[in-house]
């Protein structure tokens, strides 16, 4: 068997195999992706975690709303007192699934795990129970390892004030 005969037979090969070829080129693709996701987030959450949250600008719920990814190019999503710039996401986008969250504070809403849009810019955070407040430590962590936070909500750090809430 020659050289020449080798060759000719390696296409054949590929042939017969190419199922199982093409399921690990997928499966490679998806590790990669996910492995690199999976990263990204990390980095995320490292930066978030490393802020210094006083020296965030504070932006009132009025601003807030100029951020809806329509009046501006950029898109603002605020929980629990943090905004975060989540103009890099497609969900919160026109016309997609959590738009009406776009230059909103969405925190009764979250802790209440609501579509209720009566809930959103709702300041009346002191009616938050225990495990609502709890609910919302999960959707901050899940925040921030996806998106920068970019200030904090005026309204948000005047509550913690009148409460002596050190959060």
């Amino acid at each position: 068997m020659g050289v020449g005969s080798i060759l000719w037979e390696f296409p054949s090969f590929l042939w017969q195999n190419l199922d199982a070829i093409g399921f690990l080129a997928v499966l490679t693709v998806l590790i990669f992706t996910g492995l690199l996701e999976c990263f990204q987030q990390r980095s995320k959450a490292r930066q978030n975690s490393e802020l210094d949250s006083s020296q965030l600008p504070l932006l009132p719920l009025k601003s807030l709303s100029l951020y809806d990814g329509k009046q501006s190019p950029l898109t603002y999503c605020c929980v629990r007192g943090r905004i975060y710039d989540v103009s890099s996401s497609t969900n919160f986008q026109a016309g997609s699934s959590y738009s009406f969250l776009a230059g909103t504070d969405c925190t009764i809403a979250l802790a209440k795990m609501s579509y209720d849009k009566a809930l959103l810019n709702s300041l009346r955070f002191q009616d938050l129970q225990p495990e609502e407040w709890k609910a919302l430590e999960g959707w901050i962590g899940y925040m921030d390892s996806k998106y920068s936070c970019v200030g904090r909500l005026e309204e948000y750090a005047r509550f913690l004030d009148e409460h002596g809430i050190n959060r």
